[in-house]
């Protein structure tokens, strides 16, 4: 097999189905294939796999005796540990609403049973692919229950944690559908990980908790300077007309307890 990768490194799969037969030949093919495999019959035992190895991609089917992939699937990209995992349902459901509740769950791809080896193997090569350069150029932006189990560490761990509100200013009656506010966040996003770049990764992260507003937690020094680029770069890069509004509050882990207290708080300034 050609590696995605130039190291030629040894990528990790984690299966989830109670079809033993598909389980195990699968499981055999990728072996061969130079993978490092993981297997379960059921939701839990495969939740529990997730967690403790960390496997590289997921492959999942929906029925399964004791929840239905959708559920499993929906756990995994909340928690913080399971979140950036790409999954691939493998499944025997062909309607075309199970395969949006698939990839609405947040799973990556959607393949129907029976289903051919090589082209299940070329998914996930594509899969890691994508996982391996969105890792080089994106920020990853934590939300819902994954953004208050992450600040819930920080709160506890980190001294002299500062936040900066950032609002998103923009005229919404300018934008013509879904795909026009996906692109203006993008932007967003792509001009803000130029910045951070030459940063290192464990002392910031994003959140977002509404269309228009992310928290940005940091244990940076020079935090007037950071806003004054930030914004300045935006208007440089971006091809959509917004704004920004961003308030800094130095020392958070001093003025609040949990997450759920200090989310509360920013939406009363929404």
């Amino acid at each position: 097999m050609e590696s995605i990768y130039s190291d030629n490194k040894r990528h990790s799969v984690l299966i989830i189905d109670d079809e033993v037969d598909v389980l195990n030949l699968l499981a055999l093919h990728l072996r061969l294939k130079n993978y490092t495999v993981f297997q379960a019959s059921t939701g839990k035992d495969g939740l529990d796999l997730a967690i403790s190895e960390k496997p590289e991609i997921i492959i999942l089917d929906v029925m399964l005796p004791d929840m239905d992939g959708f559920e499993i699937c929906k756990k995994l990209k909340e928690s913080i540990e399971t979140a950036n995992i790409p999954i691939i349902f493998l499944t025997a459901k062909t309607k075309t609403e199970d395969k949006v509740s698939g990839l609405t769950c947040g799973a990556d791809d959607y393949i129907i049973k029976p289903f051919d080896f090589d082209e299940l193997e070329l998914r996930i090569r594509r899969s890691l692919k994508s996982l391996s350069n969105s890792r080089l150029s994106k920020i990853r932006v934590y939300a819902g229950n994954s953004l208050e189990e992450k600040i819930n560490i920080w709160l506890t761990e980190k001294k002299n944690l500062n936040l900066l509100f950032i609002r998103l200013l923009f005229d919404s009656s300018n934008l013509k559908d879904k795909n026009s506010l996906k692109e203006l966040h993008e932007d967003f996003l792509s001009s803000l990980n130029l910045i951070l770049l030459d940063r290192d990764e464990k002392n910031y992260f994003l959140g977002r908790i509404d269309d228009r507003s992310y928290l940005f937690f940091n244990l940076f020094s020079d935090l007037e300077d950071f806003c004054k680029i930030t914004i300045e770069t935006i208007k440089k890069n971006s091809k959509r007309n917004f704004d920004l509004k961003i308030l800094i509050y130095l020392g958070v882990e001093n003025k609040f307890r949990e997450a759920k207290e200090l989310i509360d708080n920013f939406f009363h300034k929404i």
